[in-house]
């Protein structure tokens, strides 16, 4: 591995740190839904790096990459914004590319194919993707329904979260039975509805109907 190379590797990985690792996106066990995901730039700076490392003095095949980083930095600080613009709108575009390439490889992906990296990355102990289109299991009683009506009230909503809950929690135990059945119901046939929906869901991982 040459000196350019390892400042390369060296730039990409703190790009990723704050965002979605390459690692992530690229296990070396298997090929990801997201190894045509092009890594998220971190900053201005970091794309700075990246282009300007091949103007650093290499001294027998070797780079310091700290010493490289330190350099760079110094420079980095004395450039004035209009020079640091160009960096940033190279760092903004890079960024948009990589959020609509993650979200086309999120959105095209079957939950089959969701199913099957899962299984693998949870075999190689990395984290997993989550399926946007799964079936997302509903509140499993009447009153948190009965909490979400409250919070379409606006003068509810000026309430600190915690004193919407502990206000709430004490209306619905004053509620007749009847009055709760409402919510109650309404959270029988949420339920329902998601069960339907998760078997439709493994339905197309197993490809049985």
């Amino acid at each position: 591995m040459n000196a350019l190379t390892k400042l390369v590797q060296f730039s990409v990985g703190i790009q990723q740190r704050a965002y979605v690792s390459v690692k992530y996106m690229r296990p070396k066990k298997f090929k990801s839904i997201l190894d045509n995901v092009p890594p998220r730039p971190r900053s201005g700076w970091q794309v700075y790096v990246r282009e300007h490392m091949k103007d650093l003095d290499v001294n027998d095949g070797k780079l310091n990459v700290a010493q490289a980083t330190k350099e760079l930095s110094s420079k980095w600080r004395t450039m004035s914004d209009f020079e640091k613009q160009k960096y940033i709108d190279i760092y903004k575009n890079e960024t948009q590319i990589h959020l609509d390439a993650y979200e086309s490889a999120i959105r095209s992906a079957t939950p089959q194919q969701f199913y099957k990296e899962n299984l693998l990355r949870r075999k190689f102990k990395l984290k997993e993707i989550p399926d946007p289109n799964a079936p997302k299991r509903p509140p499993m009683n009447g009153y948190m329904y009965y909490l979400k009506e409250k919070r379409t009230n606006p003068l509810f909503q000026k309430l600190p979260l915690m004193e919407q809950s502990s206000q709430a929690a004490k209306e619905y135990k004053q509620l007749s039975d009847s009055e709760k059945k409402v919510y109650t119901d309404i959270a029988k046939n949420a339920l329902e509805k998601y069960h339907a929906e998760k078997k439709a869901y493994l339905a197309l991982i197993t490809g049985k109907q």
